[in-house]
Formats: structure tokens, C-alpha cells, sequence
């Protein structure tokens, strides 16, 4: 009877298995930027010239940029390119950058990126660099993404009775394959809320060249334009 008291006033003080929370990452471990909840991002590189003699193309490097957002220099490998001017101005370039160190679980971890260094003389800045897998935006690639192959755009059918124009601005971050990412198609500006839905399932099966950065297929924040027009009487 005492037992089963004593049972009672356990259950009754609501005594419930702790929650498992996670081990803190480990600072020794190097991370791939798959595995952080916060991409590095860059912070400040400096000025480089283009180098005297250098022919233009990409060096890619492999680096680990540390807890503190520092490039290691001992761990950086070439992993495209073979131009000796190049991959030394690409070494000095990256070296000197600062990054905003990848996070996971809030706290600062080690993390193994690439990173394109793309050098074309006739560009402006003429030597540039960026995170492999980054988000760029249409300014920042040299190729935009351009729609293929899509379904007909679906005209909502009360709009096409009444004969109802409209015009919606989707924003959606195309792949290296030229898909649409799920989770990312949004409107940004629509002159009637009841042609969003059909002009995100338009932009969603739409597929699309990828865009390019140093020759190289990158992710993309991409705006287009969806135009709903009846059509015209004869």
C-alpha cells in the first residue's frame, strides 16, 4: 500500500524523462559545409591586382577557415587550376581574407570550403572570389538563369471569365541542375493575390539553364516576372 503511495505522489509530480540536448561540437572537428547550421560567409578580403603576366582563369582551393574565421594556410589545396601566376596570386588572395566563421548549434566550428578565385582582365574587379555552394544573386554570375522547357501557365478560371490581367513577381533560388529549390519560391509582388498560387506552381515545374560563376555551375536568388493576359477576341 505504502509503495503504491509512493508511486502515486512520482507520477503526480509529473516526473518525465529528460530531454536529450545534444554534446557541444567538438573544436578539434573539421566540418563540411553540409553538416553547419550557418555557412562561412565572406567578411572583407583585400584589393588584389591582376597579376603582371597571368593569363585569366579559375583556381579553385580547398581551405579550412578556422573558429576564428581564418583561412589555414597549411591545410589549403588546389583543386582546379594549374597557371603558376594564378594559384599564387589565388593563395595570397585567400589567405587574406577574413571570413564569418560556420556555426553549428550557435557556437563557432572548423569548416573545409572551396573556393573560386576567378581572374578575367577585362572584368571589373578583374580578380574576384566566392564560397562554392553559396546562394549568388543575379548581379553577382556571369550567366543569369533562363527558362527552358515549363508546363502552360494555368490561368485561374474565375480571372480568365471575367477577363481579369494580372501580373506576379516570383523569386526562387535555382540549383546547379537548373530545378527550382523546394522551400524557396515566394512572391515578391503581385497585382492580385488570386493569381499567386498558379504563378508559383508555374515558376516550381519551370526548369531553367543554371546559372555561372568562373565557369561553373552555382546556385541562384532569381526573380521572374509571370504575365496573366487573357486572350484577345477576334
Amino acid at each position: 500500500m505504502r509503495r503504491a503511495a509512493l508511486i502515486g505522489v512520482v507520477l503526480a509530480t509529473g516526473c518525465a524523462p529528460t530531454p536529450f540536448v545534444p554534446p557541444p561540437p567538438s573544436p578539434q572537428r573539421v566540418y563540411g559545409v553540409s553538416e553547419v547550421d550557418e555557412r562561412p560567409e565572406i567578411v572583407m578580403m583585400p584589393p588584389l591586382p591582376y597579376p603582371a603576366g597571368g593569363g585569366d582563369g579559375v583556381i579553385v582551393i580547398r581551405v579550412v577557415i578556422d573558429s576564428a574565421g581564418n583561412p589555414e594556410p597549411a591545410t589549403a589545396v588546389i583543386e582546379q587550376g594549374t597557371d603558376s601566376l594564378l594559384v599564387a596570386a589565388a593563395r595570397a588572395l585567400v589567405a587574406s581574407t577574413l571570413f564569418r566563421p560556420g556555426r553549428v548549434r550557435g557556437r563557432v566550428v572548423q569548416t573545409l570550403v572551396e573556393v573560386p578565385v576567378e581572374f578575367s582582365a577585362a572584368s571589373m574587379p578583374p580578380v574576384t572570389l566566392h564560397i562554392a555552394g553559396d546562394v549568388y544573386r543575379e548581379a553577382e554570375v556571369r550567366e543569369r538563369p533562363h527558362r527552358t522547357s515549363g508546363p502552360a501557365l494555368a490561368y485561374p478560371a474565375p480571372l480568365l471569365l471575367s477577363r481579369t490581367s494580372g501580373r506576379v513577381i516570383v523569386e526562387a533560388v535555382i540549383d546547379t541542375t537548373g530545378r527550382v529549390e523546394d522551400g524557396t519560391v515566394r512572391v515578391i509582388e503581385s497585382s492580385d493575390a488570386r493569381f499567386n498560387q498558379a504563378a508559383k506552381d508555374y515558376i516550381r515545374a519551370a526548369r531553367f539553364t543554371p546559372g555561372r560563376f568562373a565557369g561553373r555551375p552555382v546556385r541562384v536568388r532569381f526573380e521572374m516576372p509571370v504575365e496573366f493576359k487573357p486572350p484577345t477576341r477576334n
